[in-house]
């Protein structure tokens, strides 16, 4: 009985004395649930590769198309400034680029399209940890050539992206843009276009 009794109480001093150091367990910062959010503050300079597809509408109408599409490429730099979890920031970037008619020569030659593409865009986005959603918006401006006569186009451009910070110096990015350059006089061909379209792209960006 005795025996007993005295196994009773050391099962209930363990029971008390594990509900103690549970009581007092403190989680260390590598296992709370919810992380702080990296620093996104500063320069950064990066390349971008991506596709995009246009439509030249003649004179408006839908239904007449001049259709490009094709590849794009090229550098970004920009610097962002963050505020708890949100972050400003500001971006230029300026790609070559392949965005023509291709076989399809309805209205313009095959190569005829935009060669370079340029936009200055704001960036406003919600950082999570590693990683920031934003959305952006500004100037577009790219080179139009049509049967060897080029050029310079403006509009305005506007997306949305994710980009995720690998390490305290690199990041990798993905895209959605939107661009409109409006009703544009084609030197090349001699009348009006309404020129707009999209692009996806992809890029990396290392951070100062």
């Amino acid at each position: 009985m005795t025996t007993r009794i005295f196994a009773a109480l050391a099962f209930a001093g363990l029971l008390t004395g594990t509900a103690t150091a549970a009581d007092l367990y403190v989680p260390t910062p590598d296992q709370a649930i919810v992380s702080a959010s990296r620093d996104w503050t500063g320069f950064y300079i990066g390349a971008n590769v991506g596709y995009a597809d246009f439509d030249a509408a003649h004179g408006g109408d839908d239904t007449d198309l001049a259709t490009l599409n094709g590849w794009q490429g090229g550098v970004q730099a920009g610097y962002n400034v963050q505020f708890d979890s949100i972050v400003l920031g500001v971006e230029a970037d300026l790609s070559a680029a392949g965005i023509i008619e291709g076989s399809d020569t309805d209205h313009w030659n095959e190569d005829a399209g935009i060669n370079g593409l340029a936009t200055l865009r704001g960036r406003l986005g919600f950082a999570v940890g590693d990683l920031l959603l934003y959305g952006t918006a500004g100037l577009a401006a790219a080179n139009l050539e049509v049967y060897d006569e080029a050029q310079t186009i403006g509009g305005w451009v506007a997306g949305v992206g994710a980009e995720y910070m690998v390490t305290d110096t690199l990041s990798l990015k993905a895209e959605y843009l939107y661009t409109n350059f409006g009703t544009v006089d084609v030197k090349g061909y001699g009348d009006e276009f309404d020129i707009d379209g999209s692009a996806v792209r992809v890029g990396v960006n290392f951070h100062f």
